[in-house]
């Protein structure tokens, strides 16, 4: 392929998915210090306008026209769904930047998307929302966006965007760009690098090793700390690459950005249809990941943030959904180092828009009409009730212990149920890699005095 033009900064404008679960060795660590990122996150965490231990937010979908909203503005309705989610108490919103629309050539960022991002964040600020602002969207809702510039006219080759250098320095200047507009804005919470970039990766043939996945990230995060210091910069994924050993390193992803950001979705991992919708093993499965990842995390205060989860009535009757979503949440809020809760989404897509998998239509606090759903009152009635009581974690002092040589399962049997198991018995437990077990300086730090085997 031949290489892109050099570029110049353009003058301002006004201006198979999921399968499940698996783990690999951590490097020990005796004890961890607060890291400046990790005291940055805690400032931000607290919120500019409320102090919460925990953040409620939800993945803002416009009502009217999806995310084709760049291109086709409508600022009534934009502001009608804004009323409508701080109306739940939220705190901040993440929101979807499409990579194709907005980059469509390597040296050029479109103005008026811009413009728009600006007018959102304006419209948020009003609202008292903070805005998470999700970049390399080259996948969302199981549609692909491909920048045209990354595609070879003459053989349709598409370069990878974790790997090629050429497209990772185009990366790091839309950075700029974006930041270069709002990286001062009030409602700027920071940046996501992408939602869920794999998913994009994989259907397009792009590979990378665990090595070059992870100096994608170190190369990204420190634009990112460059032209946005100081904000929550994280990468949006979800299980898939904490199972399989895909992309990243475990240790890496534990690393990486201002804190852990993961999916958690029980329904695409088949947890909802295995165990059955108010099983412990489905109402706790976002627990459980907030625990194994803190099993990877070196620095003791680094945060995880559930960034998505949902549940839609392909997974479960109607019924069954509030209970389902009060329970998970409470199991959430049960974990020390947590952030936030993000859910997914705000508003049901428009059934005029056509090609979407079942499930995407109706994962909506709101209707796509605006009606409040059993769901929204479920999780508004959680808002204010941790607003008035907050939340307090219980201490894990048990720990199940997880082989450092694990391999990624097909089932379920060797760690998730033992894990839940626990829960069914009445003990919360954390997460301690096996090659920790002996650091009692480590142990000591996260509370834990007590150990079990998943083969108990």
């Amino acid at each position: 392929m031949p290489e892109l033009p050099a570029a110049s900064t353009p003058a301002r404008t006004s201006i198979d998915r999921r399968k499940f679960f698996g783990v690999t060795a951590g490097a020990a660590a005796a004890s961890a210090l607060l890291s400046p990122a990790t005291a940055r996150a805690d400032a931000q965490g607290s919120g500019r306008r409320r102090r919460r231990p925990v953040r409620f937010g939800v993945n803002y979908v416009p009502s009217k026209n999806w995310w084709f909203s760049w291109s086709d503005w409508d600022r009534r309705s934009i502001t009608a769904d804004l009323d409508d989610i701080a109306s739940l108490g939220m705190d901040h919103i993440r929101i979807m930047l499409i990579w194709s629309e907005l980059q469509p050539n390597a040296a050029y960022a479109r103005g008026e998307q811009l413009d728009r991002l600006e007018e959102l964040l304006d419209l948020a600020t009003d609202r008292h929302l903070d805005v998470e602002v999700t970049v390399f969207n080259g996948a969302v809702s199981g549609v692909l966006f491909v920048p045209p510039y990354l595609i070879n006219n003459g053989n349709g080759k598409i370069r990878n965007v974790l790997t090629d250098p050429v497209a990772v320095e185009r990366e790091q200047w839309l950075l700029g760009q974006i930041a270069e507009r709002i990286g001062r804005h009030r409602a700027f919470m920071g940046f996501d690098l992408s939602n869920e970039i794999h998913w994009f990766a994989k259907p397009l043939g792009m590979t990378a090793t665990q090595a070059e996945g992870d100096a994608w990230h170190t190369a990204l995060f420190d634009t990112c700390e460059k032209v946005a210091p100081g904000k929550i910069h994280v990468s949006g994924i979800d299980h898939w690459p904490w199972q399989n050993n895909d992309y990243w390193t475990r240790d890496g992803l534990a690393t990486a950005g201002t804190m852990t950001a993961n999916h958690t979705w029980a329904g695409w991992t088949q947890v909802i249809q295995r165990y059955g919708s108010l099983s412990t093993s489905s109402t706790h499965y976002s627990e459980f990941f907030v625990e194994l990842i803190k099993a990877f995390h070196t620095d003791l205060k680094r945060q995880v943030w559930i960034e998505e989860t949902g549940v839609s009535t392909v997974w479960m009757d109607a019924a069954h959904i509030p209970a389902w979503t009060e329970r998970s949440i409470r199991a959430m809020a049960d974990c020390t180092g947590l952030f936030g809760i993000t859910w997914w989404d705000s508003h049901d897509l428009n059934p005029k828009l056509s090609g979407y998998v079942d499930l995407e239509y109706d994962l909506g606090l709101f209707t796509n009409d605006r009606e409040l759903k059993p769901i929204g009152k479920t999780i508004r009635k959680l808002i204010a009730e941790y607003d008035a009581r907050p939340p307090s974690p219980p201490q894990r002092a048990t720990a199940l212990v997880l082989p450092d040589d694990m391999i990624p399962l097909a089932d379920f049997t060797r760690f998730f149920d033992p894990f839940m198991k626990l829960v069914d018995e009445g003990t919360r437990p954390a997460v301690v890699l096996q090659s920790r077990t002996t650091d009692t300086a480590y142990l000591t730090a996260r509370g834990i005095d007590h150990l079990i085997s998943p083969d108990r």
